[in-house]
């Protein structure tokens, strides 16, 4: 509530401000008002002046007529115009001068142009103002003055009637008419040469019904400044007003702009004070109640090394009551005299002091007032006083003693693992995203020959063979696939051939897993390797043994394939006879092939194989295998379907391949895929045409998980599977000979999907 009313305040003074401007502008108009009125004062005053100095010197003619024609009640006409010529000597303005004896007009001056008014009866050839203004002079006896009119000498005049009476007792002699010219009256009485002013006169009359005389009506609807002029029978009035009217003052705008603009300026700073005020205010609040409600230690500490403030937080952090740390030494109070290292802390705090920037007591311990150490991540920044001297020190510290004693635990456990790492025979190593060296124990430096220094950062393909190199990208992409769909283990086997310091290889049989971030994104990869040299030594020497012995029976097949035929030849032999001898030609020729292949698949793994490329017709290739198979169909009632992803092209399904070999590839996948489906199950094949050919075989029935790493590898099968473990194994050699590969996809529960990927030239 006091705020809402500290914010009234600037609007109270504004209309404070705003009542002053009002009175100021009221005043001002009234002084501007007054100032004017009283200069048109004295300007009418002038022209009333002249207009009554004008109009006594006519009455005082009449006057003079009137005294001397009562002395002189015969006098003749001539005598009339010398006495009237010498009168009018020095008074213009008169445009004639009549005396009416007995009521009918009997002289006249000037004689000319006034003759036709001789002998006129005054009260009944006059116009009925002169008629009516002759009869109450001549009963009243007073002297009349009639505002201007026409008359019939022609044009308007003021008329002065003056009755004339004969002695005490010699009754009314006749009347004296006087006609005075307008024009001539107003000019002496300075009209209408007064500039910037409206100026009217007006005949008074008891009825109201007053009569102009000069100017405008309207001067007198505007408030004029009024002045009356005395005439014998009453009053005539003057009014005046400036051109055009009353203008208010001209200082009324200025005023009334420059104190609203006052008023605005005046309100809104006191506004943005007060809102300045109020913001600092605020923000103090708010700065205050950060400090208390702050989750950190927040104190400060004068130039001696004395707590002069600490919040709330801080209190209830060190066990210590509201305001018991004020005034204590912060070295020796909540900081320890010694440090972890034995350094004296009060040394090390005077040097702060000396030189806030300076990298000490970042992280020390700090001591509870039940004598616990903890430890506190602190932060200074200096506050200076008016010259600019710093006069205390701001401490913010953090509470890291969790986070001291997790660094403590994760360092414990590193010097485990690493010991355990370094004291084991099987090689570790782990990479980065882009597959770069970032860890490698011990044992490889003993195996391989290499310094940590000369592999660490290094891309681990570097230290592979050519075929180990895309072995290890093949497991790193089965990896990346089984994390995609979440698939556990995340681990894959592969045989490596690594190189050696001294120019020989190693083997190592390794187990690849990823390492992913909180996210799930890939970070970098693992390798747990056991040397497996002497057991691939094995295995070569068993490979060059069943190669030798391939190759030497090649020359007594010979015999078996050609003897058959030499037999035939000679006759004599029964229709039995000879359907055995073709017999054993035919198996002969079925062993020399099969020895045959076996020596070209020893080509392709030595990469020496020469491919005879030719166009085939992939649906054919499948339609022959189908009526090979025919039997296999009928005995596990199994359906095979053919699809062809965007239908069949014109030019059919063709790409380049060794056409016995592609055969046989695809002949051992069906084979497996038809072996595996279970009694009344079925086996799709979908080609996919794009820039080459993606054959899928889709079978019911799943890979058993303990050999899905190793499926493409040789001699491995299930435990249920009578054959030997190389079909798979050729399959993909084939594959990889024609430039292409064959990947496994176990993705779908219940089913089992190989993948062939072949170019099409």
């Amino acid at each position: 509530m006091p705020r809402r009313i500290a914010y009234l305040m600037p609007l109270v003074v504004g209309l404070v401000m705003a009542a002053a401007l009002a009175a100021t502008i009221y005043a001002d108009g009234q002084r501007h008002a007054q100032q004017a009125r009283l200069e048109v004062f004295h300007r009418l005053s002038a022209v009333q002046s002249g207009f009554e100095n004008a109009l006594n010197t006519r009455l005082h003619l009449v006057r003079t007529l009137k005294a001397f024609i009562a002395l002189n009640p015969d006098l003749d006409q001539a005598t009339f115009a010398a006495l009237v010529g010498g009168l009018l000597a020095d008074v213009g303005g008169i445009r004639f001068i009549e005396l009416a004896r007995d009521n009918a007009v009997s002289h006249v001056y000037p004689e000319s142009g006034g003759e036709a008014v001789l002998g006129r009866k005054l009260t009944a050839e006059y116009p009925p103002e002169v008629r009516k203004a002759a009869l109450l002079a001549a009963r009243t006896g007073h002297t009349l003055v009639l505002p201007p009119m026409a008359v019939p000498e022609g044009g308007e005049a003021i008329v002065a009637l003056a009755p004339v009476a004969l002695g005490a007792d010699g009754g009314h002699w006749g009347m004296v008419l006087v006609l005075i010219d307008v024009r001539t009256l107003f000019r002496e009485a300075g009209l209408p040469g007064v500039s910037q002013l409206d100026i009217a006169f007006r005949e008074l009359s008891p009825g109201g019904n007053d009569r102009m005389i000069f100017g405008q009506p309207s001067v007198f609807d505007m408030d004029p400044v009024i002045m009356n002029t005395p005439v014998p029978q009453g009053l005539w009035q003057a009014g005046a007003l400036p051109s055009g009217g009353w203008h208010p003052s001209p200082n009324r705008v200025p005023l009334l702009y420059g104190g609203v603009a006052l008023i605005a300026l005046t309100t809104g700073s006191l506004l943005a004070v007060m809102a300045l005020i109020f913001g600092r205010l605020r923000e103090r609040e708010k700065y205050r109640y950060l400090v208390q409600n702050a989750r950190s230690i927040i104190l400060r500490v004068d130039i001696n090394g004395q707590i002069t403030f600490c919040n709330e937080h801080a209190e209830a952090f060190y066990g210590y009551g509201p305001g018991e740390l004020l005034g204590r030494p912060l070295v020796g109070t909540l900081i320890p005299e010694r440090g972890p290292g034995g350094e004296p802390m009060k040394r090390q705090l005077n040097r702060l002091l000396a030189n806030p920037a300076e990298p000490v007591l970042a992280e020390t311990t700090s001591v509870r007032r039940n004598g616990e150490l903890v430890w506190v991540s602190w932060t200074y920044s200096p506050v200076s006083g008016r010259d600019g001297a710093m006069v205390e020190l701001l401490c913010v510290g953090t509470d890291i003693t969790d986070r001291r004693q997790t660094e403590e635990a994760l360092r414990q456990s590193e010097r485990q693992y690493r010991l355990l790492a370094d004291n084991i025979m099987d090689i570790i190593w782990g990479t980065d995203a882009d597959l770069r060296i970032t860890f490698v124990s011990r044992s490889d430096t003993e195996l391989r020959g290499y310094t940590r220094a000369e592999i660490m950062g290094r891309p681990i393909r570097e230290y592979l063979t050519g075929v180990s190199r895309n072995r290890l990208d093949e497991g790193v992409t089965m990896l990346k696939a089984m994390a995609r769909t979440k698939e556990q283990p995340l681990a894959v086997t592969q045989d490596l051939e690594f190189l050696c310091a001294d120019g020989g290889t190693l083997w190592l049989e390794t187990r690849l897993g990823l390492l992913l971030s909180e996210s799930d994104d890939i970070v970098g990869v693992i390798g747990v390797g056991r040397d497996i040299t002497d057991r691939k030594l094995a295995e070569a020497l068993r490979d060059d043994v069943e190669r030798m012995a391939r190759h030497d029976l090649k020359t007594p097949l010979g015999a078996v394939i050609g003897l058959p035929g030499e037999i035939s030849r000679l006759g004599g032999l029964t229709g039995a006879q000879t359907g055995m001898l073709r017999t054993i030609e035919d198996a002969g020729e079925a062993m020399l092939a099969l020895i045959n292949r076996s020596l070209d698949l020893f080509k392709m793994e030595r990469g020496t194989y020469a491919l005879d490329r030719r166009e085939v017709d992939v649906l054919e290739v499948l339609e022959r295998f189908k009526a090979e198979a025919r039997s296999i169909f009928r005995e596990k009632g199994i359906s095979m379907g053919i699809e062809i992803t965007g239908g069949l092209p014109e030019d059919g399904v063709v790409l380049l391949a060794e056409a016995e070999l592609f055969r046989s590839m695809l002949s051992n996948l069906l084979l497996n895929a038809l072996q595996a489906s279970p009694e009344g199950g079925s086996v799709t094949i979908t080609l996919t045409r794009t820039d080459s050919l993606a054959i899928a075989i889709r079978n019911q029935g799943e890979v058993p998980v303990s050999i899905r790493e190793t499926f493409f590898q040789k001699y491995v099968r299930a435990e249920s599977s009578p054959g030997s473990g190389l079909g798979t194994y050729s399959a993909r050699l084939v594959a990889r000979t024609h430039g292409g590969d064959i990947t496994l996809d176990t993705s779908t529960p219940g089913e089992t999907c190989v993948v062939v990927t072949l170019p099409l030239r």
